[in-house]
């Protein structure tokens, strides 16, 4: 099978990304391409969901298989291309950007990602999405293109590992529920120790695990829970200040009130009053 759809230019010059070019092919035991540098203003992206094939990178031959990628950045050399005894299912997307984006940013440096993903992470079902609005493309479907590209870019960010990675996919996933576990039960008086046994890590293993994936420390990450919750409160809601406070997991009011300040630059009733309705 081999399934392909070209793009014309949006009608609009400022997305964030859009697709250019882009397609599907299994069964394609030819599939291999060559591009010297500068040949491809566009970035790259090829995601394996079966079969096999290879990447070659400062001349070494990178194997490719079933949950493995690649992503080029604009005006790289590129060589890669499918195992002709085992072809390679592989959904591909050239595109473009106006913006710069923290994925794009580490493949522009260095000049190539070559990765795992998380085969999961409904990758597929959006590049699905991808091709049924480029085969009946009309001008109306830009702005869902532009912002299918954009999902896939940061589902890859969240739900990918560098070949050669030092976090595998299976430890940010278990880092990534314990932090929803930690948002759904904020006001439970948590300390880095308890969401430390949660995850199943020591202390100081668990913060620099949380903080390489989520971007943040947990206390942080807890905070700006508890701070959400308070603001839904706040604003749908007449408790009193004291009582979201408990909550919200804020044992004492003029904590909480310092906080709130702090984070939001105004006090809590002073919040509810601007934003509730």
């Amino acid at each position: 099978m081999k399934l392909q759809w070209v793009l014309p230019a949006p009608a609009y010059a400022h997305y964030v990304c859009y697709p250019e070019f882009l397609g599907h092919y299994s069964e394609f035991p030819q599939h291999a391409e060559r591009r010297s540098e500068g040949m491809l203003n566009s970035y790259n992206l090829h995601l394996v969901f079966g079969g096999s094939g290879y990447v070659f990178q400062e001349g070494e031959r990178i194997p490719m298989g079933k949950g493995s990628g690649f992503l080029y950045p604009r005006g790289a050399y590129q060589q890669y291309g499918s195992d002709p005894s085992q072809p390679w299912e592989v959904r591909w997307v050239h595109f473009n950007t106006a913006i710069s984006l923290p994925l794009l940013e580490e493949v522009d440096k260095s000049r190539g990602y070559f990765f795992t993903f998380d085969l999961n992470a409904g990758l597929a079902s959006r590049f699905e999405e991808m091709y049924r609005l480029s085969a009946a493309y009309e001008t109306r479907s830009e702005p869902r293109l532009s912002a299918v590209i954009y999902e896939i870019l940061v589902t890859l960010l969240q739900n990918s590992e560098p070949l050669h990675g030092s976090v595998p996919l299976e430890i940010r996933h278990s880092i990534r529920r314990t932090a929803d576990l930690i948002h759904q039960e904020c006001e439970r008086p948590w300390t880095l120790e308890s969401m430390s046994r949660l995850a199943g890590y020591s202390s100081y293993h668990f913060l620099r695990l949380f903080r390489s994936i989520m971007g943040k420390t947990p206390n942080r990450y807890l905070s700006d829970c508890r701070l959400a919750r308070a603001k839904l409160l706040l604003v749908s809601t007449e408790l009193p200040v004291e009582q979201i406070a408990l909550l919200t997991g804020f044992h004492q009011s003029s904590y909480f009130i310092k906080v709130f300040k702090l984070a939001e630059g105004l006090p809590p009733s002073q919040y509810r009053r601007s934003f509730s309705s």
